[in-house]
């Protein structure tokens, strides 16, 4: 009997160490090292030539967040960290923001960082999407398009779909070990 229960006690604890939570926590045993500096680009994960941009490179409050051809510019650098973080244009003091009651098709743009705004506060799932943390959305192309200046918008975050998965240079060291499912 007791060889039983062991062998259930063991298999209990291997399934839930397959379960992690769908946010992040304040664990610093889930963090891995922070990104050793640099900034992050953002490609679709169905079009790897494509980058999020800020239309026009205007880095002001308001400013529309895009999908472009990669370019290298400064609208296509970001940074973000692990853990609960802002996604920064890089050197500037501006984030991808929500908006201030985020919901599905909710707009992405530029806003002055504020530390702890919900709109504010996003997250890299393992499955390499941007999640708002603790909302259950997650950055999304706006109608699956790819086209040049279609604007980002957030959208309940959905397990494999592609409008939501993003890869590139940078994405791996600042992508935190989690899943985001509903």
């Amino acid at each position: 009997m007791l060889s039983i229960l062991a062998q259930i006690t063991v298999l209990c604890a291997l399934v839930a160490a397959q379960c992690e939570p769908s946010g992040p926590t304040s664990s610093s045993s889930s963090k891995g090292p922070e990104p050793t500096g640099g900034s992050v680009q953002f490609h679709p994960s169905k079009a790897n030539n494509k980058c999020i941009d800020v239309e026009a490179a205007n880095f002001s409050n308001g400013a529309k967040v895009q999908v472009y051809d990669c370019n290298g510019s400064a609208a296509q650098n970001f940074e973000a960290k692990r853990g609960p973080t802002q996604i920064k244009v890089k050197g500037q003091n501006l984030c991808l923001d929500a908006g201030t009651d985020p919901k599905s098709g909710s707009k992405v743009h530029l806003w002055q960082c504020y530390p702890g705004l919900k709109q504010q506060s996003w997250y890299i799932t393992g499955d390499n999407r941007l999640a708002l943390e603790n909302q259950g959305l997650c950055l999304d192309l706006t109608d699956g398009s790819t086209a040049n200046g279609n604007g980002l918008q957030v959208w309940e975050c959905g397990t494999g779909n592609k409008n939501q998965e993003w890869n590139g240079a940078g994405l791996a060291n600042a992508r935190r070990r989690r899943t985001f499912d509903n």
